[in-house]
């Protein structure tokens, strides 16, 4: 007994310290959001008064408005078509038998030990003989059709587990695959297919390396690629300013997780269990 209080109260403490960095950077980042140059230079660490609101208005018209546009549209896009696929394939590997089920599956579970750098060039060379450089399906394409390994394992391992009784009942009553797929198994998985489209939303928004190498034209850029080009060349704003785009850039992802931290958090516990 004492041991698992030693061990319980070592643990608290690792979390809050954990908890407390992480707060911080966040911290930091509004605090240097409201300061000027000057300030930034003499005293980076505290907050200053009068915080500089302005630095907002100019990130804003420095068209990160654009930039949030263009991610908004990339990001739903890629999560829309992503979560689609990942059910449909999860659905399959649950439910269906077929010869060579076990080989894709296992395929399926090997593209997750292949690193996505390795992926880059010929991913690159492929866009470029479709000539879709510089267009949102450069993005948006390898997103959806190369990117949802893990989805489709915690789905399907999630669809295993629900009763067989419930779906013979329905295949009874007439119901065909597509019915059963969107009218049964989806109204009884959201929690964990909305926790799929949380983080794949956010590693939607934050990507960086692949838009910077395939869109070029800066009405195009997201917003990631965007900050990373407000902060360099010689006519880059003052930090302050680009600390202010950085924290309107996080708003999307920080209302996302408020509105869905319940079911996020659902689905994320399901999901542990299951798997």
């Amino acid at each position: 007994m004492k041991h698992n209080t030693r061990f319980t109260l070592f643990s608290h403490i690792i979390l809050i310290v954990l908890i407390g960095i992480a707060l911080f950077q966040v911290a930091l980042l509004f605090i240097l959001s409201g300061k000027s140059a000057g300030e930034i230079a003499t005293n980076p660490m505290l907050p200053s008064l009068p915080f500089r609101w302005e630095n907002f208005e100019r990130a804003w018209d420095l068209g990160i408005q654009n930039y949030m546009g263009n991610s908004i549209i990339l990001s739903l896009s890629i999560v829309g078509g992503d979560i689609l696929l990942s059910v449909v394939t999860a659905y399959v590997f649950a439910r269906y038998k077929f010869p060579g089920k076990g080989f894709l599956f296992g395929m399926v579970l090997a593209l997750m030990m292949v690193p996505g750098i390795l992926t880059l060039v010929p991913r690159y060379l492929l866009i470029r003989d479709l000539k879709l450089l510089d267009t949102f399906w450069a993005v948006i394409l390898p997103a959806v059709l190369g990117s949802n390994s893990f989805q489709i394992i915690v789905m399907r391992t999630f669809f295993q587990s629900l009763p067989e009784e419930l779906f013979e009942a329905a295949r009874i009553d007439g119901a065909g695959h597509s019915q059963i797929l969107f009218k049964i198994m989806l109204p009884l998985s959201i929690p964990i297919v909305s926790s799929m489209a949380i983080l794949r939303f956010n590693g939607a928004w934050n990507d960086l390396i692949w838009p910077l190498l395939v869109l070029n034209r800066d009405e195009l850029r997201p917003v990631s690629v965007g900050l990373v080009m407000l902060s360099s060349g010689a006519g880059a704003p003052e930090i302050g300013v680009q600390m202010a785009g950085s924290v309107i850039a996080s708003i999307p992802m920080v209302v996302i997780f408020i509105v869905g931290m319940r079911s996020f958090i659902d689905g994320l516990s399901a999901g542990a269990i299951k798997l």
